[in-house]
């Protein structure tokens, strides 16, 4: 299972925090990463199945917004795409609830799964998944994507594709 880890890209700064939208360099952030994703994909693409992708994605609005971003230009309809939103992947929550959604959508058959969120939760996942280990690896910046190929859930699962 390929699980895909992106950070929302940079959001203006507002009260409530939930409601903070993607500044206008944000959604730069966002296009330009999901290019040089989809360049680097091109030329490391086997022939094979589609995939069955699904997105989860934290409600705050500058997730939802880079979601929108990253399906629009993976043009992606909403019948090859699966989009949920799942306060699990809200910045401060337990990393063992997205363990526990990651689990479930691979016994659903998912082949890609894509977390849109926001750190500390996406740096600490990262560090878990790859290394099994808190803050082993850097946190990611934002508009970042990082591909983990997971074979199995748990601590030191997955080995990292790509990150950029």
């Amino acid at each position: 299972m390929l699980v895909v880890l992106v950070r929302h890209g940079d959001a203006a700064f507002s009260m409530p925090d939930a409601k903070r939208e993607l500044s206008a360099r944000g959604r730069e952030e966002v296009q330009s990463a999901i290019a040089t994703h989809s360049a680097f994909r091109c030329r490391s693409a086997a022939s094979g199945d589609e995939a069955a992708v699904r997105f989860v994605v934290s409600p705050l609005l500058r997730a939802q917004q880079t979601a929108a971003i990253l399906a629009d230009e993976l043009n992606m309809s909403s019948s090859q795409l699966e989009l949920i939103t799942d306060d699990r992947l809200e910045p401060d929550r337990d990393p063992n609830a997205v363990f526990a959604l990651v689990d479930q959508a691979q016994m659903q058959g998912i082949t890609e799964l894509w977390l849109v969120g926001h750190n500390p939760l996406l740096s600490t996942l990262l560090s878990l998944f790859a290394d099994g280990e808190l803050n082993s690896q850097p946190q990611l910046a934002t508009a970042e994507i990082v591909e983990l190929e997971v074979d199995w859930v748990g601590l030191g699962c997955a080995t990292v594709g790509y990150r950029a």
